[in-house]
């Protein structure tokens, strides 16, 4: 099975994610070429070679009209000017009132493209973008199902609705550049599935176009919601709302890298030097099941019972107890870390009780399930080796 394996253990940023992608492709420059003619306008992206502590990767610089923008990441101890209740309210309306011409007073170094990108910042303005691009529907579709996560998140933050928001950040030309070529690449490279680990969040604090905001940032916050998440104490903006939302899209399950045969390694650098390396890791492969471990349990379970009784006849039940298992391998993923990275004995601890709630928690999901259609069965057919499958079973449970 072609799987993509995302390592986000440096977090997520969309321009990273793009770079690594790229550097699983074929044909490169083909594909740089066949980007920049898209049709964003002003955008032109550029791979240049980077390193990051002695790590050789490819860092996608993202122009528009030439010029590249960060965020500005402030030191932990920063304190920001408290708005008064009042002006707080009053600026609160005429931000809502006047949305699109933030962005105009928040810069202080002169852009001449302000004007090409900051009209087109409510949800249906970028969908159009998107819609009016030289690229596959398939695309299309993707990058706009990543801007309404995105909006959702926005929305939600914000008190407004989906149709209401206007966007800062993640509304600009760049980002969008950033979010369609991670859905042009995935495209090319067509994977099976895509896991991907914990997400390292950084910390402190980003200032944006609604001030000076903590580390995650309110919207990557709720971007992040049940996904295994953790931070190292990296003074800095690792995973962003573009990171996150393109990760939540595309990663259909969170957990350690499986068993694999690797093809191919893709290191996409970021821009900030930080005590970790600054880099985003794809792993490009192939991984199967361990078809010893399907045969023993076939050999000692469910072929010796003759009776198969699935986690439960909903999909959608399985699917709740599939991510379930998954935000505990993810959890317990970010415990490894910590001993990894000599945390406290006492919050390890903390972290490994709450995996073991976790896992007990899906244990008795399923055991509920498990116990309706067995219970059922036992009913029609009260023989002797249904009621010890359904006894032993109870055993093993309450040990």
């Amino acid at each position: 099975m072609k799987t993509l394996y995302l390592d986000c253990g440096s977090g997520a940023a969309g321009d990273m994610i793009s770079a690594a992608l790229w550097e699983l492709t074929e044909n490169k420059e083909e594909f740089l070429e066949e980007f920049n003619s898209i049709g964003i306008p002003g955008v032109k992206t550029y791979a240049l070679p980077s390193q990051k502590q002695g790590i050789f990767g490819t860092h996608f610089r993202v122009t528009l009209n030439g010029v590249e923008e960060e965020p500005e990441v402030l030191p932990k101890d920063a304190v920001a000017e408290i708005t008064p209740p009042e002006e707080l309210l009053q600026t609160h309306s005429e931000h809502h009132h006047e949305h699109h011409h933030d962005h105009e007073h928040h810069h202080d170094h002169e852009h001449h493209h302000d004007h090409g990108h900051h009209h087109h910042s409510s949800l249906a303005d970028i969908h159009a973008i998107i819609d009016g691009l030289k690229v596959s529907e398939k695309v299309k579709e993707d990058a706009k199902a990543i801007y309404d996560i995105l909006a959702e998140a926005e929305s939600h933050v914000h008190g407004t609705t989906v149709t209401e928001i206007h966007f800062h950040e993640v509304g600009k030309l760049d980002a969008i550049a950033d979010i369609v070529c991670v859905c042009m690449l995935m495209e090319r490279l067509a994977p099976e599935q895509i896991i991907a680990s914990s997400i390292n969040t950084g910390t402190g604090k980003v200032k944006c176009a609604h001030g000076i905001l903590p580390i995650p940032a309110p919207a990557t916050s709720y971007l992040l919601q049940g996904l295994p998440i953790y931070h190292t104490g990296v003074n800095g903006e690792l995973c962003t709302p573009t990171g996150a939302a393109l990760i939540k899209y595309f990663a259909g399950s969170f957990g350690p890298m499986p068993v694999m045969n690797i093809r191919d390694i893709g290191y996409g650098m970021g821009t900030k030097d930080y005590e970790t390396a600054n880099y985003f890791r794809a792993f490009y492969g192939d991984s199967e099941e361990d078809l010893s471990i399907v045969r023993d349990t076939l050999e000692s379970g469910a072929a010796v019972r003759g009776h198969h009784h699935p986690v439960s006849p909903s999909e959608q039940q399985r699917k709740a107890v599939s991510n379930r298992i998954a935000r505990s391998i993810g959890h317990l993923e970010s415990v490894k870390r910590m001993v990894d990275n000599d945390r406290d004995a006492s919050d390890i601890l903390i972290q490994l009780a709450a995996v073991e709630s976790s896992i007990a928690s899906t244990a008795r999901v399923i055991m509920k399930e498990h116990f309706k259609g067995a219970v059922g069965q036992a009913a029609e057919d009260p023989s002797e080796g249904n009621l010890s499958d359904l006894y032993g079973l109870i055993d093993k449970f309450i040990k």
